[in-house]
């Protein structure tokens, strides 16, 4: 095989994995940009322009961005590697565009639509390359600056230019930051080195390299020139000519651009420019989709805490109510006992003459059994009330106080937050709830409450105990259902004592007196506890059943969110392997 055939093929293998590659990166980049339409409108729109930008630009010439602070010289550089002075030169900002430098037979310059300006010269370097002049970084006009952050990301290569004046300065570290985001193979020009003397260059060189190690993590190649000289030098002829050239040491520079800068490198960079476009991209929205996970997940538990904090208000509701209720059945049941030694006492022949007088035994029934029975229930029935407003109240403040903390909390937590409707629409949701729970606070009367409940459980027992009591009070159940034992109970004695003998049935009457009360009593006493019961398992859901109403827009926007953000989490991160896989294809 001749070495021309060894070239060629050679170069057919290079166009062959050349063209494979970059059918998988265009892929991974329409698959990046299909996940960025599933994102939606949080997508910064600057990084879906240069997501766009990077499809539209894959096959396009090797493209090197010079760039670097006004005033360093990039212009004078680019005249000297092209030859011609073709771009302004001076010591205010010059360049007021992003200039493209491609190849043309004649010199013509035009500004298009767009903003950018494309001028061509019919240099034999740009038969390879375009080449991109932009405005001077850390400018007086800032648009200029803007300009240049903007088109970073389309280079392949970029010579960042500085000056031997003022080399590294802090400006320009914050734009190398900027460009190693973007993973821009990065190469420095050391401009101006014709002001230096030989032990000033290398002073200034190292200062350059241990910078550049520090900050980019590698030290980059650097390249000292003095543009100044190579223009000169290509304007004279013979030995000043070399002298001049040889002084400039634009040689190395220019050999670099045209030599070590061949195809298979060029092809290299081509492609990992625009992957680590992608690297950028897929891995600040996965991030953003972990974050607003992981808020997400706090989100969901602030909602399974407020869940807790119902169940458990339900909880010490039932069992707050057991303890109420236990003592009106105490009260009920100090009432039978009296009623079983009323009995004792009144029961009997000596008291015949009282138990004749069925006014006057009503009288020491209602004296000596029922007493302030009436008042004593009504009393305990209120604190259950005032207790039940209570608890829903402060229930209502620790849930509104709870969701306000988490509201204020997490903003500052989200990682590369791009804004957009997720925020807006989750922070909406969180006032909502807030503002309605704020609303029911400054509308919620205690007193009008209570007599509200109060009114509720009196008619839901009135009906249940088939009595009607109205607003007299709870307590006059009691008292009309002990007035009915003692009706019947009179009514039986005033037939035994009119049939002869009756009265030797006294100790079976009081036998009978005793069982109707119980039996009476026990009535109540259960008809009681399930009026209170159901009226307040009814207050317990209307109170938890408003708290879960103005939640749940928020729980179900996170809840939906939360399964969309999970599929987005899984694509960035299948895209971020698969970016990861392609790299090292690329670069072996």
């Amino acid at each position: 095989m001749s070495f021309m055939d060894g070239l060629l093929q050679r170069r057919r293998l290079i166009t062959e994995r050349q063209d494979a590659l970059l059918g998988e990166l265009r892929a991974v980049l329409q698959q990046l940009d299909a996940a960025f339409q599933r994102f939606g409108s949080d997508i910064d729109p600057a990084d879906q322009r240069i997501l766009h930008e990077t499809l539209a630009h894959l096959e396009e010439l090797f493209l090197i961005v010079v760039a670097g602070e006004f005033n360093a010289g990039k212009s004078s550089f680019l005249n000297a590697l092209l030859g011609e002075q073709l771009l302004p030169e001076g010591v205010t900002p010059t360049t007021d565009t992003i200039t493209l430098l491609q190849y043309g037979d004649e010199i013509s310059s035009a500004l298009h639509a767009d903003g950018l300006r494309v001028t061509t010269y019919p240099a034999a370097v740009l038969r390879q390359l375009t080449i991109v002049d932009t405005p001077g970084t850390n400018a007086v006009i800032r648009h200029h600056e803007q300009l240049t952050r903007q088109f970073i990301p389309r280079a392949d290569l970029v010579l960042f230019t500085t000056s031997a004046d003022r080399p590294f300065t802090e400006s320009e570290r914050g734009f190398l930051e900027l460009i190693k985001e973007w993973g821009k193979k990065i190469v420095i020009v050391l401009n101006k080195i014709d002001i230096l003397n030989a032990a000033e260059l290398e002073q200034v060189l190292s200062f350059i390299r241990e910078n550049a190690r520090s900050l980019l993590g590698v030290t980059p190649e650097i390249f000292p020139v003095s543009a100044r000289q190579a223009i000169s030098a290509r304007q004279r002829a013979g030995e000043e000519r070399a002298q001049l050239w040889a002084s400039s040491r634009f040689g190395e520079m220019e050999r670099y651009v045209i030599d070590t800068l061949d195809e298979e490198t060029r092809v290299r960079l081509k492609l990992l420019s625009p992957l680590g476009v992608a690297q950028k991209l897929s891995g600040k929205y996965l991030g953003v989709t972990e974050s607003r996970l992981e808020t997400l997940r706090e989100d969901l538990a602030t909602m399974d805490n407020v869940e807790q904090q119902l169940d458990l208000f339900k909880l010490d509701l039932q069992n707050d109510l057991k303890y109420y209720l236990g003592e009106i059945d105490q009260i009920l049941q100090d009432l039978v006992a009296r009623g079983d030694s009323f009995f004792d006492a009144h029961i009997r022949l000596s008291r015949l003459p009282d138990l004749l007088n069925g006014d006057k035994f009503r009288g020491l029934f209602e004296a000596e059994v029922v007493g302030d029975v009436d008042q004593q229930i009504d009393q305990k029935v209120g604190a259950i009330v005032d207790w039940m407003v209570e608890k829903n109240l402060r229930l209502q403040q620790s849930v509104d106080e709870y969701i306000k903390r988490r509201a204020s909390q997490h903003s500052e937590k989200l990682i590369g937050n791009v804004g957009g409707s997720f925020e807006y629409n989750r922070r909406a949701l969180l006032d909502s709830v807030g503002r309605a729970a704020t609303d029911v606070m400054a509308s919620y009367d205690k007193q009008a409450a209570s007599a509200e409940l109060a009114d509720e459980v009196r008619s839901s027992i009135a009906a249940t105990a088939i009595t009607e009591v109205g607003a007299v009070g709870l307590g006059a159940i009691v008292v009309a259902l002990a007035h009915a034992v003692w009706l019947d109970f009179t009514g039986i004695l005033a037939a035994t004592a009119l049939a002869l003998g009756g009265f030797a049935l006294l100790p079976a009457k009081k036998r009978q007196a005793r069982k109707a009360l119980r039996a009476r009593v026990d009535t109540l006493q259960r008809q009681l506890r399930e009026g209170v019961e159901q009226q307040f398992q009814r207050e317990v859901d209307r109170a938890i059943g408003q708290i879960r109403e103005r939640n749940a827009p928020f729980t179900r926007f996170v809840r939906a969110q939360r399964g969309q953000l999970s599929e987005l989490q899984q694509r960035f991160a299948e895209l971020d392997t698969a970016l990861g896989r392609l790299r090292k294809e690329i670069e072996t």
